[in-house]
């Protein structure tokens, strides 16, 4: 801890209590998953808003998903699909689409490890789990129903990156026994398909921008 300290990752406020610092904000803002966050922001917050509902962004790290970017319904809800989060891949409806768009090697390692039942209704079976990921690959969404929380499912799609190659995921969380989970996958794939579609798109900078990076350069 102290070496990150002298480094400058990690900041130590007078409570005692350390908190990242600026210089590893500004290294997390330049890596893939935040450039992919700010491409997605927008189309996030038009599902949030369309729905009430609770909106992530999520990315495989390892055997997991991983969150970058959580809108939720409630801002004291204190669960793991936050900003930040974590669940083995065949927990969640993120998770599970990941899953079903990596490589056969891949899946096949997965199903070696434990596969952590949260529910009757968690896909922990390594059959079962193989058959729903072919389902996944076909129809191009997956509906999580009461897979970690009884009263909670997930609705997810696939965002596919400029390689071609599924890189991310779109998902809701909505309440079990109060809306119909099928009335919402067309508004998640809409949403996924906008942003592989912004991911393709060149970014336009503000003239303003450009004026002052060419000065920046001496090139004005």
């Amino acid at each position: 801890m102290k070496e990150v300290v002298q480094w400058g990752g990690l900041e130590l406020d007078e409570s005692g209590r350390y908190y990242l610092s600026g210089k590893m904000l500004g290294l997390a803002s330049t890596s893939q998953a935040m450039c992919l966050r700010e491409r997605a922001l927008p189309h996030l917050m038009e599902l949030h808003y369309q729905t009430g509902m609770s909106v992530q962004l999520a990315v495989r790290e390892k055997h997991e998903v991983m969150y970058v970017e959580a809108l939720r319904a409630h801002p004291n809800y204190t669960g793991r699909n936050k900003m930040g989060g974590h669940f083995q891949l065949h927990v969640t409806a993120s998770g599970l689409v990941l899953l079903a768009h990596e490589r056969d090697e891949y899946v096949e390692d997965y199903l070696q490890q434990p596969l952590k039942r949260y529910t009757e209704h968690t896909i922990a079976d390594p059959g079962h789990l193989r058959s729903t990921l072919k389902d996944i690959r076909q129809q191009g969404y997956f509906v999580a129903h009461r897979c970690v929380s009884p009263s909670a499912g997930g609705i997810a799609a696939p965002i596919v990156g400029l390689d071609g190659e599924v890189r991310a995921a779109v998902g809701l969380t909505y309440e079990v026994g109060k809306v119909n989970p099928a009335a919402l996958v067309d508004l998640v794939r809409v949403n996924a398909t906008r942003i592989t579609r912004a991911l393709r798109e060149k970014p336009q900078l503000d003239p303003r921008t450009v004026d002052f990076n060419r000065r920046q350069a001496g090139i004005a």
